[in-house]
Parts: structure tokens; sequence; C-alpha cells
């Protein structure tokens, strides 16, 4: 099934979901548009992210057992200047912290183990989208800066030296929550709360993995990134 523009809805949510599995997606496409979502269907991941996706407030992808998988899905995704913004949520048969973690690093703003219930990955979907929406109206036109290292808030852009930096969604609140309260510390449960929105599932691991490859992007700014053994992570100028 191709995809076409996103469709309107009382709510202005719209959702795409990617997912080979026909009976299913159509199923979870008739509840959440009984919950007042717009959905749109797509069965192959590669024909999905060769469409407009901008509109889309949501991606739900579930690509399991195919050679293109919802973590190589989201990283493309992310990847991409005009779809970057897109809250995903991937579905999967896996439930290993191993996946989960994989699955976080790619850029995906949640992470669902099968078998789910319908009503949990629903609430999922509202939680992540009032994030999104919260970030979106929070400090609208803030800028903050570190010297060539600008974070623009209200356009939800990094850039260095006037050119973008491409992070993922997690790595730009993180970022933003470190350059926001600069040289204050803090352990990896506050950082959780924040980029994660206190999600269990999150380890340790994950967050030191995603504040790594943020520095990684950010090159020498990413020295400013420290973490003060007792104290935990922190932006200092």
């Amino acid at each position: 099934m191709s995809v076409l523009n996103a469709p309107t809805s009382n709510n202005n949510a719209s959702i795409l979901i990617v997912d080979k599995d026909t009976m299913s997606s159509e199923l979870l496409q008739f509840r959440l548009e009984s919950e007042g979502f717009a959905v749109t269907l797509s069965t192959d991941g590669k024909k999905a992210l060769g469409t407009d996706l901008s509109s889309f407030t949501l991606v739900v992808v579930d690509l399991m057992g195919t050679d293109f998988d919802g973590i190589q899905f989201t990283r493309i995704l992310k990847r991409n200047p005009d779809t970057y913004h897109i809250p995903v949520i991937i579905l999967s048969s896996k439930s290993t912290e191993d996946s989960i973690v994989d699955a976080l690093d790619s850029g995906a703003d949640d992470y669902l183990s099968k078998p789910y219930s319908t009503r949990e990955l629903i609430a999922r979907i509202r939680s992540v989208i009032r994030r999104k929406r919260m970030m979106s109206s929070r400090k609208a036109d803030k800028v903050v800066r570190s010297g060539s290292l600008v974070l623009d808030i209200g356009a939800g852009t990094v850039t260095i030296d006037g050119q973008r930096v491409m992070l993922t969604r997690t790595e730009y609140l993180i970022l933003a929550f470190f350059m926001r309260n600069r040289n204050n510390f803090f352990e990896r449960v506050a950082i959780r709360n924040e980029a994660w929105e206190n999600d269990s599932e999150v380890s340790d691991r994950a967050v030191d993995t995603n504040i790594s490859r943020l520095r990684k992007k950010l090159g020498e700014h990413g020295r400013h990134i420290i973490n003060r053994q007792g104290f935990g992570y922190g932006f200092v100028d």
C-alpha cells in the first residue's frame, strides 16, 4: 500500500503505520481511528521513506522478519532533515535489553515488545505526541549559544558555525536539557526523565550511549559535556 499525504483528523494527529502484516495494521488502524486519529498504512518501509512523510505526527513501525527492519527505518528517518522531528514507536517481538537499547539508539522515541495491549500502545502514542507538542510550545523563541554552537529551541535545531548538526530526538533533548542548565550536573535518572519521560525500560547504558554519540557529533564542543564522578553529567562552559 503506497503512502500519500497524511490525512487530517479532529485532533490534527496523523499516524503512519509501517507493517508488513496487513491484517494486524488494519486492526490497529480501526482502533486508532475510533480514538480520533487519522491513520495511513504502508507495508514497505523503503517505499514509505521514498514519499513525503513530513506532515505525519508520529510513525509506528513494525518490520520484524524483513531485510529492512524498524531500526534501519528509524535511522534513515532521523537522518533526514525533513523528517527527523517525527516521533517513532518501534514494535518488536524482541524484548532483550540489547534490542531496546539498539532501538532507542536508532532514534526511536519508544519501544513496545510483543505481545502488547492495544490500549497500552494508544496510551504511549498519546504520551509521545504530548511530549512533542510540549517541547514545541515551551520556550518557543529561545536560542541558547555556547561559542559557535547554537541551540534553537523554537526551531528544534542545532548548528555549529552555521552548519546543521543532525541529532536524533533523544540526543537533541539531552543537549537542550544540558545547555538550558549549563554548569549543573544531573544523574542519569534526571536525564531519563527529560529525554525519555522516565521510561523504566531505559537503562543507564542507553543514557551513556546517547551522550557518547552526542559528544562525537558535536566535535570539539563535545568536550563541554562532562561526567563528574558522584554528580553526573553536565554541560560546562
